[in-house]
């Protein structure tokens, strides 16, 4: 078992002319669209994770290049959020040290166990060690987003999501389910 680690990938800012979300109408009827929570203090990890997502075909919905929100907190941007999450057929958290520091990401969770279903939330640690994972209880209740032997993120039939229960799923056949 293989985490993703920060050496994996390249640390990128981007900014909000990247062209990174795609509009939640304008993908294809056998695209899965995936809701993306993460700390804003890892968003220069963000682009190098949606390249991996995007890479099986998934559409990924990130927060921060969305125009319609505001950088400042409040009930409107809650509200939109909870809409985009509503919007979105899976939802992965991406767990990294900076996490637990987090008061948005588990709000985030809940609701989209609660509103996606859980067997469609994963989490996807971002660790860097590749063998080990350290996160809050909450998020070994939902299945983890790993690798059986390659540290090669392109290798996409290496990624697979593992439940508690042990059972697992081809990363690239969770999102078609």
């Amino acid at each position: 078992m293989a985490y993703l680690t920060f050496n994996n990938l390249t640390s990128q800012a981007f900014s909000k002319a990247e062209n990174f979300n795609v509009a939640l109408r304008a993908r294809t009827y056998h695209e899965s669209m995936v809701f993306l929570s993460y700390r804003r203090e890892d968003r220069n990890w963000v682009a190098g994770v949606v390249r991996f997502l995007k890479s099986l075909g998934v559409s990924v919905y990130i927060d921060y290049l969305d125009e319609t929100l505001e950088d400042k907190t409040s009930e409107e941007i809650a509200g939109r959020l909870r809409d985009r999450i509503s919007k979105c057929s899976k939802f992965i958290c991406l767990a990294t040290p900076n996490s637990s520091k987090s008061k948005w990401m588990p709000w985030e969770l809940g609701l989209g166990d609660r509103i996606v279903n859980y067997k469609n939330v994963a989490i996807l640690p971002l660790t860097n060690e590749p063998s080990s994972w350290n996160d809050q209880e909450y998020g070994n209740i939902y299945g983890k987003v790993q690798s059986s032997y390659s540290f090669n993120i392109s290798d996409s039939d290496d990624w697979y999501v593992q439940y508690p229960n042990n059972t697992k799923v081809k990363l690239k056949d969770w999102f078609l389910n």
